[in-house]
């Protein structure tokens, strides 16, 4: 699928649109993050796992392949919880990040990646960071305080008593 935008110039562009699915994959309370291998597309950057939508495929299937190709891992995908953009050409391309449970496996990168880590999800400051990661990270991190002050409010009402 193809759109026109208009350049500084108030010429017609041509994009083509891309759609990619990213997953926060949960270890207990650590996630995973990639790095990509030194050559191609943001080389040596740190990267959620998962990639882009191939034409007739699910969102949430394609997720699914994606992080089994990219890590050799089964994850159970749960909720949407950020939506971000960016382009590479020539592609306008969306991206969803998903929560993400490991349900079995051990990490084996393929050739796209070079090195992996579990980190707590405030650890990535030191790491430099792929496009848009670090609005899902913040956009998780805000996600769990959320969640976290829901619980404590929960429990100060008396419900769970």
């Amino acid at each position: 699928m193809a759109w026109s935008a208009f350049s500084p110039r108030g010429l017609p562009v041509e994009r083509r649109l891309g759609v990619v699915g990213k997953a926060i994959i949960r270890d207990g309370d650590r996630i995973l993050l990639l790095r990509r291998s030194p050559d191609g597309w943001d080389a040596g950057l740190w990267e959620l796992p998962g990639g882009k939508i191939e034409v007739g495929e699910e969102l949430v299937a394609a997720l699914e392949r994606e992080v089994r190709e990219e890590t050799g891992l089964s994850i159970s995908v749960g909720r949407p919880f950020a939506t971000w953009h960016f382009t590479k050409d020539p592609f306008w391309v969306t991206g969803v990040t998903f929560e993400c449970r490991l349900c079995s496996g051990a990490v084996r990168l393929s050739g796209e990646h070079c090195e992996h880590a579990w980190i707590l999800p405030s650890e990535h400051a030191d790491r430099p960071l792929a496009t848009a990661v670090e609005h899902q990270l913040r956009a998780y991190v805000a996600l769990l305080a959320d969640r976290d002050g829901d619980l404590r409010a929960h429990a100060d009402s008396g419900a769970g008593a």
